[in-house]
C-alpha cells in the first residue's frame, strides 16, 4: 500500500465558517470499543469541515465493529506497518503518520488502549504512533468503556496520566450503554429512565456525580465541535 499519495483537493471554503481555510491533516485512531460503530458517521462529519484531510488508524479488535467499506478515507492497520517496511531505507509507517498529522483524535479509546498509553506500551500501529507523537501538536481522546470498567479507580489515574502528557480529554456522554448501564455527559446529568436532570458547570463532573453509571463515548457532534475549536485555537492562516 502506498500510504502517502498525492492529497486530494481541499474542500471548498464556506464564507460563514470560522474554521481556518487551509489543508489540515487529522489522524483518527479507533480502538476495540463497541463505540467504534460510530466511526463511519464520525468520519463523514469530520469531512464536512472545509480543508480537512483525514486518515484512520485502527486496532485489529476495532475492525469487529465497523464495515471498512463504509470508511471513505485511507484506513491503516498493523498489517500495513509491516508490509510497508522491507529494508533499511523504507519508511516506517507510524513515524510517517505522526509527521503527516497536524492533530490526532482517538475515538473511541477503550480501557485496554487507555492502559497501554498511560504506561507507554506500544505494541501495535496505533500505540506506536501515539508513543512517537509530537507533543507540540494536539491529541484528543474520547474514553469509551463499560460503566464498571470506567468506575475502577485505575481508570481515573490513567486518564489523568494522559492529560499530564498534554492530551485533551473529550469526556463521556450520558446514554444507556449497549450493556444496559447508564452514562455521564459533560453537558449535564441524564438517566435512561428519567431523562435530563441537570447541567454540569463547564462540563466538569463533580465528585458527587462520579459514582453514577457512565463510560459512553462522547456524541459525534461533540467530538467534531471539539476538533473545530482546536483548529481555531491553532490560529492557522486562511486561504487568500
Amino acid at each position: 500500500m502506498e500510504p502517502f499519495s498525492e492529497p486530494e483537493p481541499g474542500f471548498p471554503a464556506e464564507k460563514s465558517s470560522s474554521v481556518p481555510q487551509k489543508k489540515f491533516c487529522v489522524l483518527v485512531g479507533v480502538t476495540g470499543s463497541v463505540a467504534a460503530l460510530k466511526l463511519p458517521l464520525l468520519i463523514a462529519e469530520l469531512l464536512k469541515i472545509p480543508g480537512l484531510e483525514v486518515k484512520v488508524v485502527t486496532t485489529e479488535r476495532a475492525k469487529h465493529f465497523y464495515n471498512a467499506q463504509e470508511i471513505p478515507v485511507t484506513l491503516y492497520s498493523d498489517e500495513d506497518e509491516w508490509q510497508l517496511w522491507k529494508g533499511r531505507s523504507d519508511p516506517v509507517l507510524h513515524i510517517e503518520l505522526r509527521r503527516w498529522a497536524d492533530l490526532m483524535l482517538v475515538a473511541p479509546l477503550d480501557a485496554n488502549t487507555l492502559a497501554k498509553l498511560a504506561n507507554g506500551i506500544c505494541d501495535n500501529l496505533l500505540t506506536c504512533v501515539i508513543r512517537a507523537w509530537d507533543l507540540s501538536k494536539p491529541l484528543l481522546f474520547c474514553p469509551a468503556m463499560n460503566t464498571a470498567m470506567w468506575e475502577h479507580p485505575i481508570t481515573a489515574r490513567q486518564v489523568e496520566q494522559l492529560k499530564g502528557f498534554g492530551y485533551t480529554e473529550i469526556p463521556c456522554v450520558v446514554k444507556k450503554l449497549v450493556c444496559g448501564d447508564e452514562g455521564f455527559s459533560p453537558q449535564g446529568l441524564f438517566h435512561a429512565n428519567f431523562g435530563f436532570v441537570g447541567f454540569i458547570h463547564k462540563g466538569v463532573c463533580p465528585a458527587s456525580t462520579q459514582a453514577a453509571g457512565r463510560g459512553a463515548m462522547a456524541e459525534v457532534w461533540t467530538i467534531v465541535e471539539s476538533v473545530k475549536r482546536m483548529l481555531e485555537e491553532q490560529d492557522l492562516p486562511t486561504q487568500s
